[in-house]
């Protein structure tokens, strides 16, 4: 069956198009939002899915219409009913571009966020699909958020503060305000520097990532006490954590789809076996628990992201 998944961004977007390739389906995606404003916000967020289909190879139509004044037009005397009015023209939206195409059916990551009306998400496309003649392709992907936000930290995506729309924006810091006191608000400064910090650090070029990956196993294991222990270990880390970007360089280069596929299941594998060495060293070497913890959690963080490379990728 092929599925035309709306996306409402790259954040909701990784769970939702990995179920619906592991159910067997063809997915292509969709995107059109004219509810996300300021035009930066919107921008960030367009920039934020491409940088994550880079790799994945998913195809998107793209439907780069910023309709800020529309969107007010029809909302500014219903404000609190503007939720349906967003899900209905983004729906809408979907389903006649999936009918059109020769789609079997249209759905909407949407579904994936804790944050949206789900039942009126669920109940809006329902009725789109009636009115226009093209199923409604509905499951609960919210039991994938977790794992959405593994894989965008990981890649080091633009993760969003509000729904979208302006009014939602208002909320978010009318609700702040008035939930924060100054030592709480400082607090939250701090907390809000270190993460940009810390986003801005990520690095996404994964023939960087993985290459820089290679050399810090290399610094490490200069540090450990060379003993009947850890020789061993030593020699497995090595080869492990340093394939990683040797592979990815491989798949970098691939002559096809599949060869593609192929190295960077390779890949994956590699990472996750780092990550078994890094547990092994930690035990006999206790003093080196942080080191090994730091070097643990980027080897996990690779592995989620050519996790979903893999299945970006299936067709």
């Amino acid at each position: 069956m092929r599925v035309l998944l709306h996306i409402c961004c790259a954040n909701c977007a990784i769970s939702p198009i990995e179920k619906i390739r592991e159910a067997g389906n063809e997915v292509v995606g969709y995107f059109f939002n004219p509810n996300i404003h300021p035009y930066q916000e919107y921008q960030k967020r367009l920039d934020a899915l491409k940088q994550y289909l880079d790799k994945g190879g998913l195809k998107v139509i793209y439907r780069d219409e910023y309709l800020l004044e529309e969107f007010l037009r029809n909302v500014s005397h219903r404000v609190k009913e503007r939720c349906q009015y967003c899900y209905s023209l983004r729906l809408e939206a979907a389903a006649q571009e999936a009918k059109h195409k020769g789609f079997d059916a249209f759905s909407t990551t949407l579904l994936e966020s804790g944050h949206q009306n789900h039942a009126l998400i669920k109940e809006t496309g329902e009725r789109v699909a009636k009115e226009i003649g093209i199923p409604f392709y509905y499951e609960d992907f919210r039991q994938g958020w977790k794992r959405g936000v593994e894989v965008s930290k990981a890649m080091g995506l633009y993760r969003q503060q509000y729904c979208g729309c302006i009014y939602s924006e208002k909320e978010r810091f009318l609700k702040e305000n008035k939930m924060s006191n100054d030592k709480v608000q400082m607090s939250n400064k701090v907390q809000s520097s270190n993460e940009i910090k810390n986003s801005n650090e990520r690095v996404f070029d994964l023939e960087e990532r993985t290459g820089r990956f290679g050399e810090m196993i290399i610094e490490f294991v200069k540090t450990l006490e060379r003993n009947e222990i850890n020789r061993p270990l030593i020699g497995q880390l090595v080869d492990a954590g340093t394939s990683v970007g040797a592979n990815y360089m491989e798949a970098d280069g691939a002559e096809s789809k599949k060869d593609f596929r192929h190295k960077i299941a390779i890949c994956k594998k590699e990472a996750k076996e780092t990550k078994h060495w890094l547990r092994m060293i930690r035990k006999a070497n206790p003093h080196k628990a942080a080191e090994c913890q730091r070097l643990w959690q980027e080897a996990h963080e690779l592995a989620l992201i050519f996790s979903s490379i893999i299945l970006a990728k299936k067709s």
